[in-house]
């Protein structure tokens, strides 16, 4: 059970502040579904004809929206048993993988089928997501070895927990980071930041994406960052947190 002052701090601190992620999130999907969508992209969303627009669309939803509710998820969900916390922590990793897969794959489509073929990983953009999804999916299988199954012993765990905080706030800033880049880059290649009437609307759709998933970035890092907001040990479960200061 949460304390009072604990529970004061995450009634007028963290709920606040989470709502507020929430929305600046959805408000960043909304738009990056609208500037690929048929009125502003050629193609619109044709998985055969135009699979480039899925690119940016399902990255964000992946490895922006679904794993920083991922990763907040111990701090969101603090009245829910550990072990379903952990469950739902998974899953949405699985999720937000899922997603960054798809986008991975649209975009290498789109590199094989041009004519002719393009070369892959010309920018920083595509490096930084490469190793971004790589080490995303190293993560995800220590995590779920170690905690999950077949669930490490407890002094492995002790040990481990510290890196998988550490590279879990590393592979999102690195996804918020390649997110941002990805928009730029994408807006200067179509010539958007141009000072062309024509393109105010989407010029201006860009640069509000681009300040809403920052927005929800520096949110949800502040969020994980705050030790007031951190899950209360969980007395019934096993000792893993006793030794970390900075918990989940």
């Amino acid at each position: 059970m949460l304390s009072v002052t604990r529970r004061a701090s995450f009634l007028l601190g963290y709920n606040p502040l989470w709502v507020f992620a929430q929305l600046l999130g959805l408000l960043a999907l909304i738009l990056i579904g609208i500037l690929f969508d048929k009125k502003h992209t050629a193609g619109g969303y044709n998985w055969k004809t135009s699979p480039f627009n899925y690119h940016p669309l399902m990255m964000t939803i992946g490895l922006l929206f679904c794993y920083g509710n991922a990763i907040l998820s111990y701090r969101t969900l603090t009245r829910v048993p550990k072990f379903t916390v952990k469950l739902v922590h998974a899953c949405l990793l699985v999720l937000s993988l899922i997603f960054a897969l798809v986008g991975l794959t649209a975009i290498i489509r789109v590199k094989n089928e041009s004519k002719p073929p393009s070369s892959h990983f010309m920018s920083l953009h595509a490096w930084m997501g490469l190793i971004t999804i790589i080490l995303f999916v190293f993560q995800w299988i220590f995590g779920f070895c170690c905690f999950l199954f077949p669930t490490l012993s407890l002094e492995i765990r002790q040990l481990y927990m510290p890196s998988h905080r550490l590279w879990g706030k590393t592979i999102f800033s690195m996804a918020l980071i390649t997110i941002l880049m990805g928009i730029t880059e994408a807006g200067a290649f179509e010539a958007f930041f141009v000072g062309q009437d024509a393109n105010r609307s989407v010029r201006l759709m860009m640069i509000f994406f681009g300040l809403f998933t920052a927005g929800f970035g520096f949110i949800v890092n502040y969020l994980l960052e705050k030790n007031d907001f951190q899950r209360p040990s969980d007395p019934d479960n096993d000792s893993l947190n006793n030794n970390n200061n900075n918990k989940k």
